[in-house]
């Protein structure tokens, strides 16, 4: 059973959504095929007032899509000469007040220059009217089908952010009367604050694109119909009767919801020993509901790591921008865009990144087991977000001290001086390289070498050399090749890169191998990848976004190898921010479960051991007794025996 969280593009998912939501407004728009007349006199129902205070009707720019996106739009079922059939030069979209995208549609090119020559904002030409039509056609369907999804709703008031448009709705009472709504006085000039809003104390306009939801049968999302979960494991979500009992009973058995029912309802008993994190925005990040863009704006987390995280502020594949890409410096673009690890977060960077290492180091005996332990052990406030970032190597810090002494004690671990780790198919910890300086604070004793193998690194980055190491008190990354003279400390880690499969990698057995967020059950590389980890027999440790992912793991690795996996374990150190949309209502987290591989044992050790029958006890003859079998005698002993036999008479 394949169920999709976690692993998809958001970009992808992102541009499918909305190709949906249009091609559904351009079927429904296409159907009504409404004269003037009748569209004016359409009975428009009442519906339920929406929560949101007011509606935002934006007019945005139009352009065509960057080069770089369209392999990843076809990707998605997207069509880009689509995009560009209705040739247009702007954008209608609107939005609630907290920047909730409800729907869009796309002005043709030279609507303003159709608005006639009456007064200065728009006049009464005859492309008036069907630029009315097209916003009152547009506010319609989002009322009718809001893209976000949700019941049909309708809001009270309506800003507008262009003048001339703002002017058309304003001298069309018609168009107000259909849609029951107030339009607010004054056009807006930008997405800053009204002075309503300053005296209240609001947040400055920022787009959201909350988790997108869909059947997990025929794929449809939430704005044509209402999705409901599996009444019995609430974990999957449907949209009709039809498609629940199809996947009842889909073939072959083990495919079927009926077959894994049981096990997701057991998998979303954890949701709550997920979400108790010690966090004060734990609550809002754990929510089934949560929007991780909001988040991030209103952090202002939009610099540094962020943009690995963020899909407005900057898409996390660098190939979409190849402004980014042309670097002037001589390093290359992958190299940049360390300065501020942590972006805004500066009392965290500096605690992390420049101050003394504290002079406590927790025991590798003892060692630390949860947040709250890190958090007051390093300095660092439960409010902060800074753990979202810390996840991965506090979790290869958790691996090393807990569960390989545990799992392999025959390797003793925590006793060496220097640790080689393979890091597998993990591209967001390549692009966030100097938060794995806490491994060298928290084990000061080891020198590490991590080296990343996948084929979704950078070319540039293939068969190249780092190093982390302090410099002028900061951590800096430094390049051997740039800097040949940079003198190496004695708690520097060495970071490798490498753009291949890693079955295709050659070179000295590592001490560990590590994988975070692995999709073994997605990515027919590991069919490859796992039989190279059988011969080479390191320890090897993976980070899984659900249990789910680690119960079809194990199907992959009885197909690859013929071993199998440990019990997945609750990784404390998992991420605090919950992954939502897609198919399912499961408790989803970056990290959330750790397990770990169990080989196939060798040939010399499958052997049976020969079980030789035990010797039967010694027993003592009694005296007299003759034995049962023949006797050695002397030749001392043959003459008087000689003597002593009977003899014939001649």
């Amino acid at each position: 059973m394949e169920l999709v969280s976690g692993y998809r593009d958001r970009i992808i998912e992102f541009s499918e959504a909305m190709a949906h939501w249009y091609r559904c407004f351009q079927t429904t728009r296409r159907g009504r095929k409404e004269p003037h007349s009748d569209f004016w006199g359409y009975d428009f129902p009442r519906y339920h007032m929406d929560r949101s205070p007011y509606w935002i009707l934006h007019l945005l720019d139009y352009a065509a899509p960057p080069p770089a996106v369209i392999p990843r739009l076809e990707q998605a079922g997207v069509d880009p000469s689509e995009l560009m059939s209705s040739d247009g030069e702007s954008v209608l979209m609107v939005t609630d007040a907290s920047g909730l995208p409800l729907g869009f549609d796309v002005l043709a090119g030279g609507w303003a220059g159709s608005l006639g020559g009456g007064e200065a904002a728009g006049g009464d030409g005859k492309g008036a009217l069907e630029t009315i039509q097209k916003m009152v056609g547009l506010l319609r369907r989002c009322m009718e089908a809001p893209m976000t999804g949700g019941l049909p709703r309708r809001p009270h008031m309506l800003h507008v952010n262009d003048k001339k448009l703002h002017r058309l709705l304003s001298r069309c009472e018609k168009a107000l009367t259909i849609l029951k709504v107030v339009l607010w006085p004054q056009a807006l000039g930008d997405w800053g604050l009204t002075e309503v809003e300053q005296v209240d104390g609001g947040e400055s306009f920022s787009m959201r694109w909350p988790p997108t939801c869909y059947c997990h049968v025929c794929k449809k999302h939430s704005f044509p119909s209402q999705l409901k979960p599996c009444p019995q494991c609430k974990a999957v979500l449907y949209c009709s009767d039809q498609c629940s009992q199809t996947d009842q009973i889909r073939c072959p058995e083990d495919t079927s919801h009926q077959h894994w029912c049981e096990k997701l309802s057991r998998y979303m008993s954890h949701d709550s020993q997920l979400a108790e994190l010690p966090f004060s925005y734990a609550a809002e990040v754990t929510a089934v509901d949560f929007d991780l863009e909001h988040f991030l704006n209103k952090n202002k987390l939009d610099s540094g790591y962020w943009v690995h995280w963020s899909l407005l502020v900057r898409s996390p594949r660098y190939e979409l921008h190849p402004t980014v890409e042309q670097s002037r410096d001589q390093c290359p673009h992958w190299f940049t865009g360390h300065s501020e690890p942590f972006g805004p977060l500066k009392r965290e960077g500096d605690i992390l990144l420049c101050s003394p290492a504290p002079h406590a180091v927790p025991s590798v005996t003892k060692p630390l087991v949860l947040w709250s332990q890190y958090c007051e052990w390093r300095g660092i406030s439960l409010s902060s977000p800074a753990a979202v970032l810390l996840s991965s190597p506090l979790s290869i810090y958790y691996i090393i001290t807990s569960l390989v002494p545990k799992d392999f004690p025959e390797l003793n671990i925590q006793k060496k001086q220097s640790l080689k780790i393979h890091i597998i198919d993990s591209y967001r910890e390549f692009h966030c390289l100097k938060v794995f300086w806490e491994l060298s604070i928290l084990l000061p004793h080891m020198t590490f070498e991590l080296v990343f193998i996948g084929e979704g690194l950078p070319p540039e980055s293939d068969e190249e050399q780092l190093f982390l190491q302090k410099k002028d008190g900061c951590v800096d990354l430094v390049n051997p090749s740039f800097a040949p003279d940079e003198k190496l400390d004695r708690r520097s880690i060495r970071v490798k890169g490498y753009r291949r499969a890693y079955h295709m990698l050659q070179g000295p057995k590592p001490d560990l191998v590590i994988g975070f967020r692995p999709a073994i059950q997605l990515q027919e590389s590991w069919l490859s990848t796992l039989p190279r980890l059988q011969s080479l027999r390191v320890p090897a440790y993976f980070c899984e976004v659900g249990e789910l992912s680690c119960e079809c793991s194990q199907q992959v690795m009885s197909q690859a190898t013929g071993g199998t996996l440990s019990p997945p374990h609750v990784n404390p150190f998992h991420c605090p921010l919950r992954i939502t949309g897609g198919d399912n209502m499961l408790p989803w987290y970056s990290n959330a479960f750790i397990f770990h591989l169990r080989y196939k044992p060798l040939h010399s050790e499958k052997r049976p051991s020969v079980a030789y029958p035990k010797a039967p006890p010694l027993q003592v003859e009694p005296a007299n007794q003759e034995p049962d079998y023949p006797v050695k005698m002397s030749r001392r002993d043959r003459k008087q025996a000689a003597r002593n036999m009977p003899r014939k008479r001649k």
